[in-house]
Formats: structure tokens, sequence, C-alpha cells
């Protein structure tokens, strides 16, 4: 229904507003005239024919000629309305669709006869002044629609819910099959105008897609059901077979002609039964109850066995409208593997008893071996430090004895020069000095060595950290050792190298020149190279030969002392002591030295030095300081230096401080450890040192957490001591706290890995070789 439509009612007077106008008027007429007449008695009582008397008469005709005119005007206007409201009746008829106006006061004004035939049953009330109310309920017990039928209350209080609303629409399905579609909006004056079509074709043409589809999905539901590997059965609500396929009845063990549509469900238990399934009595009633009590029907599963140890689990699922369906599964094999796993089980129960009582018996025996190799330990202990001590002071006394054994030596040699410079020497003994001269050589260098290796072991030699120019040192190993390797009828040949390292100069030059001479002691024929290359923030000084090479497997034995590698019938000289002092000299300075070779194809020794980014010896002096060069500072009576101190862990769980201190002795570093910070108070005034470093937990016992007892430690001690916080709190406060105090963080469960990275970062920060045991001046 279009808005002009609607707009017509709502412009012309109502019958009733028509009926109350007239009788206003006829009032009015009936008020006037008895004015007339009481004039006209007046003129007549008083016989006054004058010219007043005349001319209220004249009034009083003039009156009754507009209220006559007043009439008329009425009359047409009412004749022109009912003429509209004929013509608005006849264009409301015309409409196909049923159109009903209310008033402010839910009374009918207008009822089109398509409306009427909508609801024949409601033709008495369908004219004006009928109430919406009264029309509803006559719907209602008329059984006019089907939602009304079970339920008349409730569907006339969702209808006039309906009604109050200021625009609806809805659908209602009539009990003779029609699909019809109210749609009501409020008019201006408060009325209501309801608009009703009928959209049965619709419906019904929407419901035959529908079918169509479902038809479509039940087809595919169906080739689904018949191709899957379980078993399915469904029942509807009435407990009748609706769909099966042929792997249900094969597991079930019944003839796939057995099962029929519409078959019971009893009737085919019955079957299941008959054909050799078997149910624990307990689990069948289970079964049953599940079936007939529809509101509880949660997951069941029950199993079925039958003859030749075959099992079937049937798994129970309710479905919406209160059918149900059945999936079955052949779960043979995996009941044989749980009964295996059982008797498996109980088999090796059995084992483990008796092979407890045979621990037990060798657990006593082994008590008696573990208390013996523990004597037996405690004595090769002993054994071991005595011998360490020996050693130690074995390498101490040649240490001290060498120097001075040297003496003579020297002193010897120099009598031999004096005396080849003699002329009173006959000439044929020069070639026997000759040879007593090399023998001293050769003494003295294999004392030399000796010292030199006695004072790095015994901890007797510190180096000294300089800036080195590599190519100063290459020019003087040239010279030095050209005149050998043109001896050799070897070429010896350097490439420049401006780069400066920081290194001890005397023990750099003592590397680097140990390799120099074993490439010539065993290079027979080509040329030796001596060069460099840039490795990052390292230099790798390096020396190629064309020798016989060295196999694999001495790569690593060749730097131990008195070992040699040399190719069999080679006549070489010395005692294999060169690359063990360029070992020990390597490590000490904290550089590492390595190998390329292989057999026949020469061999390569390189050695990777730190680099001074600049060549001035003010950037070198900064290097220095920044590689970790400690400054003197102030520590408590007998402690040691900062680089060298133990570890104090403050950790109040035993296990997790034990752990901790087992960790650092792996690592070698020494450890005191303690539940709070009174407790390490107590240990420091026995023995004060310096830490390393302190590691605490951030919960301690005596009511200080980790972090106050750093700073407290830090107060007494006088030094800003390395702190690590280790701790499973994780909380932003917890770490801002710590790092506003210079305390590094490690969360729990703490990486061993990251915490050594730390300590070694904190050692070369603290001594460039203080991984070595050796402390730098100054």
């Amino acid at each position: 229904m279009t808005a002009s439509r609607l707009a017509a009612p709502e412009a012309t007077p109502s019958q009733e507003e028509l009926e109350a106008r007239v009788a206003e008027l006829e009032r009015e007429n009936a008020k006037l005239k008895t004015v007339r007449d009481a004039l006209i008695r007046q003129v007549d009582r008083s016989h006054d024919f004058t010219g007043n008397a005349y001319k209220l008469f004249q009034s009083v005709a003039e009156l009754e000629t507009s209220v006559e005119k007043r009439i008329q005007r009425l009359a047409r206007a009412m004749s022109e309305a009912k003429i509209a409201r004929q013509q608005l009746q006849q264009a409301i008829d015309a409409s196909g669709e049923g159109f009903i106006l209310y008033d402010s006061n839910d009374r009918i004004v207008l009822c089109n006869r398509k409306y009427r035939d909508f609801f024949p049953v409601l033709g008495d009330l369908l004219k004006p002044g009928s109430h919406f109310d009264d029309i509803v309920r006559a719907a209602a017990e008329s059984g006019l629609v089907v939602e009304a039928v079970t339920d008349p209350e409730a569907w006339i209080t969702s209808r006039k819910e309906y009604h109050r609303r200021r625009s609806c629409q809805f659908q209602q399905l009539l009990s003779d099959g029609r699909w019809v579609q109210f749609s009501e909006r409020a008019t201006n004056d408060g009325g209501k105008v309801t608009v009703v079509t009928d959209i049965t074709h619709f419906r019904r043409l929407e419901e035959t897609r529908r079918l169509t589809k479902v038809a479509e999905q039940s087809g595919l539901l169906a080739t689904t059901v018949a191709n899957i590997a379980q078993g399915v059965v469904v029942f509807d609500a009435e407990l009748k077979l609706v769909a099966w396929n042929s792997q249900a009845a094969m597991l079930l063990n019944l003839p796939y002609a057995g099962m029929h549509s519409g078959m019971s469900l009893k009737e085919l238990a019955k079957q299941v039964w008959r054909y050799g399934a078997e149910v624990p009595r307990e689990r069948r009633r289970e079964a049953y109850e599940w079936i007939s009590n529809v509101k509880k029907r949660y997951p069941l599963r029950v199993e079925l066995s039958y003859r030749g140890s075959r099992f079937v689990a049937a798994n129970f699922r309710t479905m919406p409208d209160d059918s149900f369906v059945v999936t079955m599964t052949d779960v043979s094999a995996q009941i044989k593997a749980a009964r295996l796993l059982e008797q498996s089980k109980e088999e090796l129960e059995k084992r483990v008893d008796e092979r407890t009582m045979e621990l037990r018996r060798l657990n006593e025996i082994l008590q008696d071996e573990v208390h013996r190799h523990e004597q037996t330990a405690a004595d090769l202990e002993r054994a071991r430090k005595a011998a360490e001590d020996a050693n130690l002071g074995k390498t101490r006394f040649l240490a001290a004895a060498s120097h001075d054994l040297l003496q003579p030596l020297n002193a010897a040699r120099l009598y031999l020069s004096a005396l080849e410079a003699s002329p009173l020497v006959d000439p044929g003994a020069r070639g026997l000095l000759d040879n007593i001269a090399k023998a001293f050589q050769s003494t003295e260098a294999l004392l030399s060595t000796l010292l030199d290796i006695s004072k790095m072991d015994a901890g007797g030699y510190r180096p000294r950290l300089t800036p080195v120019h590599v190519g100063d040192l290459f020019e003087t190993l040239e010279a030095e050792f050209g005149a050998l390797a043109r001896q050799k009828r070897l070429r010896l040949r350097r490439v420049d190298c401006s780069a400066v390292v920081l290194s001890d100069a005397q023990l750099l030059r003592r590397i680097v020149q140990n390799l120099l001479s074993n490439a010539l002691k065993y290079t027979e024929k080509g040329s030796i190279l001596l060069g460099a290359r840039r490795r990052g923030d390292k230099l790798s000084i390096e020396i190629h030969d064309n020798g016989p090479g060295i196999a694999a497997e001495n790569h690593q034995a060749i730097f131990e002392e008195f070992k040699r590698a040399a190719p069999p019938g080679a006549q070489t000289s010395g005692l294999g002591l060169g690359l063990a002092i360029v070992k020990r000299a390597a490590d000490l300075l904290g550089h590492q030295v390595g190998l390329h070779s292989h057999l026949g194809r020469g061999s390569c020794f390189y050695l990777t030095v730190p680099l001074v980014a600049d060549g001035s010896a003010e950037t070198a002096a900064l290097a220095i300081a920044a590689a970790g060069k400690v400054e003197e500072q102030a520590v408590p009576a007998n402690a040691v230096p900062l680089s060298d101190g133990p570890l104090f862990v403050l950790e109040n769980d035993r296990g997790v401080a034990d752990a901790m201190t087992t960790l650092f002795d792996y690592w070698s570093l020494a450890s005191i450890t303690a539940p709070s910070y009174q407790a390490l108070l107590g240990i420091l005034q026995h023995n004060p040192v310096m830490p390393r470093a302190i590691i605490a937990d951030l919960h301690l016992d005596d009511g200080i957490d980790g972090i106050d007892a750093i700073i407290l430690l830090r107060e007494r001690l006088g030094q800003e001591v390395p702190g690590i916080l280790v701790t499973a709190d994780q909380s932003r406060e917890i770490k801002e706290r710590a790092k506003s105090k210079g305390i590094e963080y490690f969360s729990k469960p703490m990486k061993p890995a990251q915490l050594r990275a730390y300590l070694t970062h904190l050692s070369t920060a603290a001594s460039p070789v203080s991984d070595f045991g050796v402390a730098t001046d100054g």
C-alpha cells in the first residue's frame, strides 16, 4: 500500500465526526429559532410599529437567512464527504491487499473487502466501530491462526505486543494452509493502518527449494554413510531403524538383508544377541537406560565381544530430534594389544621385584666396595697432592736453578771463544773447538727453554701488554732468519704489514721466532712465507712452508713436550720443545695458536692476536685500558686481587646452592656460599677476600633480599664489585630496581652458558690474562 493511499483516510472526516457536526449545527439552529420566536413575541406585545421594531424584525429575518445558508453549506459538505468516502472505499476495495484503518482508540474506521475475504469468520466484527481487542480474541477463539490453536492467550499477548509498536511486520500461518504477512504503521493522529498480503505462493516456492536441497544433501549423506569405514546405524525418536550401512551389518555379524527400514530397536537387538554378540549385563542395562532416558543421553561406549577374540566398540550419540546414532568400530587389535601390555606389565613387575632383591644384595656388596674405594680414593688424593706438591717444588727448583746453571755455561762459552781467537791453538784443533761450541749452544738453548717453561708453569712470568708494530717484528725476523734460509737454499718472503697488535713484545717475538725456526728445520726446498691477515678485530699472523706436512692426527700432539711429527728418515735436531713453548706462551697471552696442514702439501701455523685500532701510542694506551687493565684500588687487608677472587654466592636453597657450587668447580672457579648476608659476613670475618663477583638470589634468609645484600657488600668492601641477581621474580619493578643499582639480572631457570659468558666478560674486563692465572703489571 503506497503512502498516497494511506494519506486519503487521514484527510476525510469520519461518519461519526460528520454526525457530531450536524447535531451541533441543529442545536445552534434551534437556539436561533428560539431567539427569533422570542423577538416576534416581544414585537407583538408592544404593538410597536415604529422604525425600531421593524429593524429588529429585519435582523431576525437576516439571522434566519444566515442559518439556512449555513445549513445548506453543511449539507453540501456532508454530501461531498459521503462521495469522497465512497470513492475511498471503492479504491480500497479495488486493492489486492487487505486494508484496515483504526482510530486512536483502536476502533475500525475503514475495512476493505479483501480483508474480509482473508478472514471470513470475522465478518461480523470487521466493520466501523469494532475494537481491535475484540477482533484479536475472536480470531484466537475461532482457531483461524495455527499459532493460536495450542495456546490462544500467548498468541493474543504476542499479537497485542506487535500492535503496540509504531511499525512492525510479521508472518502468520492460517489454519487453512495459507501464509499471510501483516504490515502495521501508525498514523499522525494516533491510529493504525494494517495491510495484509497473501504470501502463500512465495512460502511454498521457498519450501520446494528447501526440500530439493535437503533431498540432495540426503543423497550425499547416504552415499557418505555407505562408504565410510565405520559401521553406522540410525534410529528415529520412535526407536525405528532409519539408516544403516553394510559395515554395520558386517561388524554386528548380521545378514545385510535382515536389516530393513522401520525395524524396531528391540527386534534388531534380538538378532544381535542371536548371532553371538556378548555384552556384560551391567553394560547392557546401562545401554537400555540410555535409550529410554532421552533427557540424560550422555556419550556412551559399549564393547561387544564375539567368538575368535573379536571386539566391536559401539558409540551411542544423541541427535536434536530425540533420535540417535550408533557408530561401530572393530577394536580387536587394540584390545589384544592392551591385554599383551597388561601381561607384559605383570611380567615386568615380577622381574622388577626379582631384580630389586638382587640389587639389594648387590647394593650391600657395593657399599662395602664403595667404602674401600673411598679409602683408596683418599689415599690416591693424598698421593696426588703429594705428587703435585713435589712437581711444583721441582718446577720451582728448576726455574730457580736454571739461571744459575746458565751462568757457568756462559762463562765456559766465553772461555771457548777466547781460545778460538788465540793464535796458540793448533789449526787441526779448530774442528774440535767448533764441535764443542755447538754442544755448548745446544745445551744453552735447552736450558733456556726449560727455564722459560718452568717460569710459565710456576707462574713466575708476568707478561707486559704493549702495542707491537707487526711490520717492525717481521722486518727483524726476516733479517735474522734470511741468512739461515739462504744457507738451506730456501726463499724467505715477507708480506709488509702496518697493523699494530696488543701483546707482550718479547713473548710475541719468541712465538713467531719458534714457528719460523720450525718451518726452516723441516723445509728442504721451496719457500717460506711470513704474513698476516685481518679477521675482524683480530690479526692472524701466519707462517706458510713447503715442508712435508703433518698428519691430522698429530695436529694437537706436536704442541706437547718432546713430541715431534718429522717424516721417517728426516735428520732433525732438537728435543721437540719449540712448539710446546709456543703453546704455553700463546695461552699465557690469551692468543690462539693453530695449524692447517696436509701430508705432502706443506703447513700453515697461525697465531691470532687482538688488533689496536690506531697505530699511535695514545690510542694503544686507551686500547690497553679498554682491554681490562685493573687500576690499583684500596682493598681490605689480606684480600686477593679483584679478578682472582672467588665468587660470592648468596642462596638460601641448599639444593640450588650446591648445584651452583658444583658448576663453578667444573669451570675451575672458586666460590663462597651462604644463605644470607649475615651468614656471609660471618665467613668473611675469618677469611677476608675480595670477590670476583657477587651472585645473589632475591629472597634470602634474615630479612635482607639479594639486591640490598649486594649493595651492603659493595659498601663494606669499598669496591663496585660486579653484582648478578638470579631470581624467578620477573616483575618490572625488580628488573628496574636491579638495573638502577648496576646489578645484572638473570631469570630462573638460569642458562649456565649465559652466566659463563658473562663471567668470562668480567674476567676479560678485569685482566687480559686473568683466565690463565697471571695478573698484569701495574
